[in-house]
């Protein structure tokens, strides 16, 4: 039996080869992922991809920067607008309130419905009401909704603050956010607390503006006649003599120095208070020279 040896015929021999090539690449062909048209010979390059125009792309930069701002604004107006009947509940709630914050003999002299707006709220809107009564000055509100939680079941938490009428204050009628709003701005020397007041509320805003001054203004008088009583008296006339300010000096140094009180000092001179001026001339006792510190 002869046996066929391709290496002896070196035709045959390169056409095996060329045979086992073709088998191994249809072979991984077969298994290869199938390459893109493009990427053979011969294909086409794909087309280029198509560039908006720029007024396409204002267009959709003015679309999404317009739903971004609309967004915004949802969430801010649901933040500060409030929910519909809080103004009543928190009104209602305070001027029960007001009933039970009354002492004995204590009454109404005028009220007004206020809100305000804090910080500590984020400006978000709180509804009261102002009250004036025959001793001191009232206002009830309740805090705005939270807004992460609702509110918990139960009576409402509700702010006081009370301004008894001998204390050191001033309650106005102010045009206040630059204008765009009208309420009644309360001043202490520590602070001061605006309360906003729409056009509905504005006359009785008044009368508690006017009933809290009057109230003031009796209380003075009081404090002075009862001072007047209890005041010493002052030296007779003939031993008053001049004495002109000096640096450095105040009344009640020059009230030790001259052998009286303050309140003797600011009677004769007619002084509503402690402070005195380089040069100003008062009227002093008169005490003997040579004995003066």
């Amino acid at each position: 039996m002869a046996i066929h040896d391709p290496s002896a015929n070196p035709v045959e021999h390169a056409t095996a080869a060329l045979d086992t090539a073709a088998s191994a690449e249809s072979a991984g062909a077969a298994t290869s992922p199938r390459r893109a048209g493009w990427l053979r010979a011969g294909a086409a390059a794909p087309p280029a991809r198509r560039q908006r125009s720029p007024w396409v792309r204002l267009l959709v930069a003015l679309t999404s920067s317009t739903a971004l701002l609309g967004t915004a604004g949802l969430v801010a107006a649901a933040a500060i607008v409030p929910p519909i009947g809080a103004r009543r509940t928190a009104r209602e709630a305070a001027q029960q309130e007001v009933l039970s914050q009354l002492g004995p003999d204590e009454r109404v002299v005028a009220r007004a419905f206020a809100s305000q707006r804090r910080w500590t709220d984020m400006w978000r809107e709180s509804f009261g009401v102002v009250v004036a009564t025959n001793r001191r000055l009232l206002y009830v509100g309740a805090p705005p909704t939270p807004l992460l939680r609702p509110r918990e079941d139960g009576p409402t938490e509700l702010l006081v603050e009370s301004y008894p009428f001998d204390a050191a204050f001033t309650l106005e009628p102010r045009t206040l956010f630059r204008g765009y709003g009208r309420g009644l701005m309360l001043r202490t020397p520590a602070a001061q607390v605006d309360f906003i007041v729409d056009d509905d509320s504005w006359t009785s805003a008044l009368r508690v503006s006017q009933a809290s001054a009057a109230a003031r203004r009796s209380v003075t008088r009081d404090e002075e006649a009862l001072s007047a009583t209890t005041r010493a008296p002052a030296p007779p006339a003939a031993l008053y003599v001049r004495y002109i300010v000096q640096r450095g000096e105040t009344l009640t140094g020059l009230a030790r120095r001259f052998r009286t009180s303050p309140d003797v000092l600011r009677q004769l001179n007619q002084l509503s208070t402690d402070e005195i001026k380089v040069g100003q001339r008062l009227r002093v006792p008169k005490v003997d020279l040579d004995t003066l510190p």
